[in-house]
């Protein structure tokens, strides 16, 4: 009401709680304006809407790698190591819009992860 971050809206629709939002195609829809108002008059209680109340999609990577070793003459050794990061380039998305005043809100606009990364070494030892 006074735009507090502690402010917490009032739940008009239940069955939006518990939900997993973890889509940008299907974020606005599980997560609606409607489901939601705010605090009518100074003297209402705060909203009824407790924290942690909804959760992010889930977390899938799949990192690799692959190393191989080989002894050169004069005790030297060789070293080609190749690594995957997010193998399966599986996004993870960063948590919708919070504020229910904003036009953003129940969108998901982010990504946490920057995608696929490969690493490549070459390491020589003497």
């Amino acid at each position: 009401m006074d735009g507090s971050s502690g402010d917490r809206p009032y739940v008009v629709d239940p069955s939006v709680l518990g939900r997993t939002i973890g889509n940008p195609d299907t974020s606005v829809r599980l997560l609606p304006r409607s489901a939601f108002r705010f605090i009518r008059a100074p003297m209402e209680m705060a909203g009824n809407l407790g924290r942690n109340t909804f959760r992010k999609g889930k977390i899938a990577n799949l990192n690799a790698s692959l190393g191989r070793t080989w002894t050169l003459p004069r005790d030297w050794n060789m070293t080609i190591r190749a690594e995957a990061i997010n193998l399966s380039n599986t996004p993870q998305f960063a948590e919708p819009g919070l504020n229910l005043t904003a036009p953003n809100f129940g969108q998901i606009t982010n990504t946490l992860n920057d995608g696929r990364t490969f690493r490549f070494l070459l390491r020589l030892g003497f």
